[in-house]
């Protein structure tokens, strides 16, 4: 297949799954119910039941659920998935989160802020922030609360802050080495500032609710010394676009932008993730009632699913080697590490919300993975 095919068939399905974003208030009325789904599941009784035993505790708990979601329109999603909550969670999951399988570090968003857990499993809350990113070599993180765009260091402490025209949501951090730039959603628009705080400029008005996601430098033949910050962005009518930031210019855009703006790390409309050498593409499928995680390598025909499970999964997020993937199991209120290359191998750790909202009641959110990134520090 031509490399123009490819790019033309990338940009349609992505152009699919933008009219399938979700409607106003739907993603608040699913997280509600997992939330009761989570919470179910959280009350299990701290032994080690037989599998039998689990299945039919989940039973009860899955009435009692579907009751409290109801018949709204918006709970329809969420009553599938308490269809499936029997036999939810690996069995042999870990009581809390160890060390990591591959070297690294995790960004964690959670109700209550901004996390990073380091590759030992121990973990640092750097504030009650929204969201965050890394920056390109891990020394940093620009997170996002209210109308305040914040860098911070790893330790949490603030390098810098600014208040944006309005609401600051999705910001990403692209570029190479000391010559970064951040973009960010303020509102309707797509802001850009340097990656030390300063000159922060309107790029795009009137955007659609997908955060934007920077081309690596170098990653194009069509890139020059001057397109060095290139941004893709999705317009309020759902049209994909390219941009040279520091020119204004609009630019070609191509089948890596296409993948890397429907990539959950760039906070896209799609489950996929490309892997850290781009040679490999992880996807989650929703079939018959079940998630499936599927791997599609280059030159290879066939696909390989590494992992199927009933309900809805979240992620995937490659670990910097590209041996392994994450995915989150709301419903279960698990992380999955996945191995991408060894058959059937799946490390798992549970209570996940528990340990990222201490002293909470486990009824918001169940944490996001924004990005798993060696830094060189």
């Amino acid at each position: 297949m031509s490399r123009r095919r490819r790019q033309r068939d990338r940009k349609l399905e992505l152009e699919r799954q933008l009219r399938r974003l979700p409607l106003a208030g739907e993603d608040e009325a699913e997280e509600r119910g997992l939330a009761l789904v989570r919470a179910a599941h959280a009350e299990r009784v701290p032994v080690h039941p037989s599998r039998r035993s689990r299945r039919v505790a989940a039973a009860f708990g899955a009435g009692a659920i579907a009751l409290a979601i109801g018949l709204s329109p918006a709970g329809a999603k969420v009553g599938d998935l308490v269809s499936e909550v029997v036999g939810i969670g690996e069995d042999e999951a870990r009581p809390a989160l160890r060390s990591l399988p591959a070297a690294g570090e995790l960004l964690v968003e959670s109700e209550q802020g901004v996390w990073i857990v380091r590759e030992d499993g121990s973990r640092r809350r750097l504030g009650d922030y929204d969201q965050g990113s890394w920056s390109p070599r891990g020394l940093f993180v620009v997170v996002a609360e209210g109308r305040e765009l914040t860098a911070v260091d790893p330790l949490g402490e603030v390098r810098w802050s600014r208040s944006a025209p309005g609401p600051v949501r999705d910001p990403r951090w692209g570029g190479l080495g000391f010559d970064t730039r951040i973009a960010y959603r303020s509102g309707n628009d797509l802001r850009v500032v340097a990656g030390d705080g300063n000159g922060d400029r309107l790029v795009a008005s009137n955007v659609a609710e997908v955060a934007p996601a920077w081309r690596p430098p170098g990653d194009s033949k069509l890139e020059t010394v001057e397109a060095r910050h290139v941004v893709t962005y999705v317009t309020a009518d759902k049209e994909i676009r390219s941009v040279d930031v520091d020119s204004g210019e609009r630019v070609e855009t191509t089948e890596g932008d296409l993948e890397r703006l429907g990539t959950p790390a760039a906070g896209g409309v799609g489950k996929r993730a490309l892997s850290p050498d781009r040679t490999a593409m992880a996807t989650l499928d929703y079939v018959d009632g079940r998630d499936e995680l599927v791997l599609q390598r280059d030159g290879e025909k066939r696909q390989r699913v590494l992992f199927s499970a009933r309900g809805l999964l979240t992620g995937p997020t490659w670990s910097p080697d590209g041996r392994w993937l994450l995915v989150g199991w709301p419903a279960a209120d698990q992380w999955l590490f996945i191995s991408a290359e060894q058959r059937n191998r799946v490390v798992a750790f549970e209570r996940i919300s528990e340990q990222f909202d201490p002293g909470g009641d486990r009824g918001g959110r169940f944490p996001r993975v924004s990005g798993w990134i060696l830094p060189q520090r």
